[in-house]
């Protein structure tokens, strides 16, 4: 590892050619998750628009999906701290 760091600095030619192809890298994958976004957005307005067509109570709905993510993200949060604090 430190022959690569090594080999970066003191060849600018290299550094260049591993900065662009991390921008690269880091542009597909912003651009698989906005992706991965708009599905999950479309999903849940077709989602919605089924609760509007079959007469179910819309806010009853959305307020239990809120509950549910709000305790996945509180869940995931908590994760988080205790997978920091063993590092």
């Amino acid at each position: 590892m430190e022959q690569v760091i090594s080999l970066l600095v003191e060849n600018p030619l290299y550094l260049v050619i591993a900065v662009i192809l991390s921008i690269v890298v880091l542009l597909l994958f912003l651009r698989k998750i906005l992706k991965l976004l708009v599905i999950i957005a479309a999903v849940g307005i077709l989602y919605v628009a089924y609760l509007y067509w079959s007469g179910e109570n819309i806010p009853e709905v959305v307020k239990g999906i809120e509950q549910v993510l709000d305790r996945a993200l509180q869940k995931g949060v908590e994760f988080l701290k205790q997978f920091a604090d063993q590092q």
